[in-house]
């Protein structure tokens, strides 16, 4: 019994100095880590002229940012915020997201519009900015991807899991109770009629149009020359820039210089950036650990979605 305690509180302490020690990392590369220039009042500190370096990372969705993925409500809030901080000139905009939600995209893709009316707004894309990625991209005055940079991918996608097969197989039979013909279009329990099937594919399409019409208008393009390049097409860096998706070849050095020439200011204009959350940075690093389901690798293709409300409870 003695030796089971004292096997116990080992195992407690050890935990609790391995915890510790992990947070004091944290901390400690917090602290090494660059701060912004500033804040005063809500996003920034300081009243000089300047820009402001603005993260969309992972998958696009509706609700708060997390550290390894973004949500349309908290980067709404920082954009307003720029947009009402006169001393503020531009946006260097850094993307690296597959892509996610419809709704999400669009929302942040008209919030950039408006605000391209009185900031200069500038991205530089990372591995990839793709689909939802590219939507937002293209509000932009000026894009700067990579040569192996994945891009484009203008499409939409929906998806519904059918187990119904598998049900049958085992005997296994499933009781929908009902008000509305239509309440059950996306149930896995059942094939899609076909009069449903054209339901969902007339939403694809008014999706995918307005998906189109978007990036001809962020990218001042005709829709035909976009829709040349759309269909879920995916392209380098290097071969977005032949088709005219991107404007240059270059990573955040250049879209900064950019940037500077577009705010009409002489050198290279301040960059604000937002201060690391020390809790990202730990979960990130627990996160390199345990790995992601094999159903998160879904939202990592580069696609735009379109989810029934109950596949957010299949995929989280």
């Amino acid at each position: 019994m003695e030796r089971n305690q004292l096997f116990l509180f080992l195992i407690f302490f050890l935990s609790l100095v391995g915890s510790l020690i992990g947070v004091s990392l944290v901390v400690t590369n917090l602290s090494n880590s660059k701060y912004s220039l500033g804040t005063a009042g809500g996003f920034f500190s300081q009243s000089g002229i300047g820009a402001v370096v603005v993260v969309v990372q992972g998958e696009i969705h509706s609700g708060e940012s997390t550290y390894d993925s973004t949500g349309s409500d908290t980067l709404l809030r920082e954009l307003r915020d720029i947009g009402e901080n006169s001393n503020i000139k531009g946006i260097l905009l850094e993307i690296n997201s597959p892509g996610g939600t419809v709704a999400a995209s669009q929302e942040i893709f008209h919030e950039l519009m408006v605000l391209r009316k009185t900031k200069k707004i500038v991205v530089s894309m990372k591995d990839v900015a793709a689909s939802g990625g590219y939507y937002i991209a293209s509000a932009a005055d000026s894009i700067f991807a990579q040569n192996g940079t994945i891009t484009g991918s203008i499409g939409v996608i929906s998806f519904s899991p059918n187990v119904k097969n598998l049900l049958e197989k085992y005997g296994v039979s499933i009781k929908t109770y009902k008000a509305g013909k239509y309440k059950d279009i996306f149930s896995p329990f059942r094939d899609a009629t076909s009069e449903e099937e054209d339901m969902i594919g007339k939403q694809m399409q008014d999706t995918y149009r307005r998906f189109v019409e978007d990036v001809a208008q962020g990218r001042n393009r005709t829709v035909k020359s976009i829709e040349e390049l759309a269909e879920g097409k995916i392209y380098s860096g290097e071969d977005a820039f032949r088709n005219k998706l991107v404007d240059d070849i270059g990573g955040r050095r250049e879209a900064h210089q950019k940037l500077s020439e577009l705010c009409q200011y002489e050198g290279l204009i301040p960059l604000f950036e937002k201060e690391a959350d020390p809790w990202d940075k730990f979960f990130q690093a627990v996160g390199g650990f345990t790995g992601k389901s094999r159903a998160k690798l879904i939202f990592e293709s580069p696609t735009l979605v379109i989810l029934p409300s109950a596949l957010h409870r299949v995929f989280p």
